[in-house]
């Protein structure tokens, strides 16, 4: 079984112009933050056959459970632009998505940067 730390991830990722990434925390006990980090997981995965600008979409439910401050899912997205990054953060289903998350979360963490290769 192969587990990629978060971090090794964003240094592998040497073709991003422009890598968003964003932790969630959501509300509620154990059971509840597995089931609400599927749906999120399963909306978010949703999003590259419907937005155009994505070019590489990678979502990921936390599996540490060891006494660390730990997020329950993370994404990276990849984008070719800077431009193109901010056309899918305009699409009507992208902020679905979006205020759904923010109706369950508890707290989140976003970067939004380009990697200059």
């Amino acid at each position: 079984m192969k587990i990629d730390c978060l971090l090794m991830a964003l240094i592998i990722k040497k073709v991003a112009k422009n890598l968003p990434i964003f932790y969630q925390k959501f509300k509620g006990n154990k059971e509840e933050k597995e089931n609400l980090s599927i749906i999120v997981k399963t909306k978010l995965d949703s999003l590259p056959a419907i937005i155009p600008e994505i070019l590489k979409y990678e979502t990921a439910i936390n599996i540490g459970n060891y006494g660390a401050s730990f997020y329950d899912i993370s994404l990276i997205s990849t984008f070719k632009s800077k431009a193109d990054f901010w056309k899918y953060t305009k699409y009507q289903v992208h902020d679905e998505v979006v205020d759904f998350i923010k109706s369950v979360q508890d707290s989140e963490h976003i970067v939004d940067y380009i990697k200059n290769n």
